[in-house]
């Protein structure tokens, strides 16, 4: 039985894991808000690295589910990325783009102002 497996993967393609789109996802991830990208980046980069474990395994219906779980999560986050991308180039476009550093600033010399 053991030979009948081991058989049965040589004459299959092992699934692409689509590490690289995983790790690039995740990096630009950081551009999303609240880090939602990252965090999905980095659940594409677990279910990427589970493809060889699977494949080697003799699962390989759970490492092409894995290759396309990886590669679904990896486009979900960058497009994330590129929602706030349009959505940054829209509000600085409009003039509704504020600093959140001068934002900080104004508020802290208001408070300390207020307090004499």
């Amino acid at each position: 039985m053991e030979n009948q497996s081991s058989f049965d993967n040589q004459n299959k393609i092992k699934p692409n894991n689509n590490m690289p789109l995983a790790i690039i996802s995740t990096v630009l991830g950081c551009c999303s808000p609240i880090f939602i990208g990252f965090i999905i980046g980095i659940v594409s980069i677990v279910f990427a690295t589970q493809v060889n474990t699977k494949y080697n395994a003799g699962d390989y219906l759970g490492a092409e589910k894995a290759a396309k779980l990886s590669k679904i999560l990896s486009y979900v986050s960058l497009g994330l990325v590129l929602v706030n991308i349009i959505i940054g180039i829209y509000k600085y476009s409009t003039g509704d783009f504020h600093n959140p550093i001068e934002d900080f600033k104004k508020g802290w010399e208001e408070g300390y102002n207020s307090g004499k």
